[in-house]
């Protein structure tokens, strides 16, 4: 074989990669010997299983320093997310505490609208709203004055009073006269004919107080079966309490009205109801009740309106 033939190999390097390898894995094991030693001195004697038992602690010591690592890591995350959390409810915070003066700004806003359409809806209804009966007794029920202390009822008690129901009536219109005097101290009620209700009070008057009302509203339903000439009842009253004092009105119930000599007892009960002023000493008022084919109502609205005109009273016409 030829000198040229030869093949030509590459020169052996004594230090390469491996061997460095070698001499660093030599030289770590040298320094973790010194550093297990105690007081930087290497034991004169120390056994393979020793040394790996030291190992394995070292190792276990370092496994253990990455856990807590990881925890600490785990723990900075943790409490980044909570200080981000912390700043965002900080943020909604401020955020509520700007928008609070806003909210009550608009709050304020919309009370003042709803406060103008109240006003405005009362000064509607104000406009369109019909006048409510009072509660209260006044001083006027329907023209008629009520200021009165003694009421004394003159009722036809005839049978056309009673047509259809009507006695009800006349007793539901008697409550609403009382009721509606304010400063009634007593009442009385007599018919066309006279006769009083309660018999043994003729010439007195009954107190007004609630068991006396309830008894004579429920007199009144047997209190039927008289004449129908008002004027009768009317002299009598004017008769037997002439000397009485303090302010009296007379009502006067009727539908019928029969005589012819209506001018002369206007004149005589006018004359019987004068005082010694020459002014009537009671109001006179008229309740025409209209009844259907029985009675003569305007002939009583005729008689009644001529009394009630010179004797400082009203006249007031019901319907059937």
């Amino acid at each position: 074989m030829s000198k040229r033939s030869r093949l030509k190999r590459p020169p052996i390097e004594i230090f390469n990669l491996s061997f460095l390898d070698i001499i660093a894995c030599a030289f770590g094991a040298i320094v973790l010997l010194v550093l297990l030693a105690k007081n930087n001195e290497v034991p004169a004697e120390l056994s393979a299983e020793e040394v790996v038992m030291r190992i394995e602690r070292l190792m276990a010591a370092q496994q253990r320093v990455n856990e807590l690592q990881e925890r600490l890591l785990a723990e900075q995350d943790a409490l980044q997310m909570a200080e981000a959390e912390a700043a965002s409810i900080l943020e909604g915070k401020e955020a509520l505490e700007t928008s609070i003066p806003r909210a009550q700004q608009s709050i304020a806003r919309l009370q003042g609208q709803a406060q103008s359409l109240r006003d405005q809806i009362r000064r509607e209804q104000a406009r369109i709203q019909v006048p409510r009966v009072p509660e209260e007794p006044s001083i006027m029920v329907g023209g008629i004055p009520t200021d009165a202390e003694y009421v004394i009822f003159v009722i036809d008690t005839s049978g056309s009073m009673s047509v259809a129901g009507g006695w009800q009536q006349v007793t539901n219109v008697l409550s609403d006269i009382i009721r509606n005097h304010p400063e009634l101290k007593g009442f009385q009620i007599m018919d066309a004919d006279g006769r009083f209700l309660f018999s043994n009070q003729e010439g007195r008057w009954l107190n007004d107080t609630p068991s006396m009302r309830r008894r004579a509203i429920a007199g009144l339903q047997n209190f039927r079966g008289g004449g129908s000439a008002p004027e009768v009842g009317m002299k009598r009253a004017l008769s037997l309490y002439r000397n009485h004092q303090g302010k009296t009105s007379m009502y006067v119930f009727g539908d019928d009205f029969r005589p012819g000599t209506l001018d002369d007892l206007v004149m005589e009960i006018t004359r019987l109801n004068r005082g010694l002023d020459g002014e009537p000493r009671w109001r006179i008022h008229g309740v025409g009740f209209h009844r259907e084919r029985w009675g003569d109502a305007p002939q009583f609205a005729a008689f009644m309106k001529a009394v009630t005109e010179r004797n400082r009273g009203s006249f007031v016409a019901l319907p059937n």
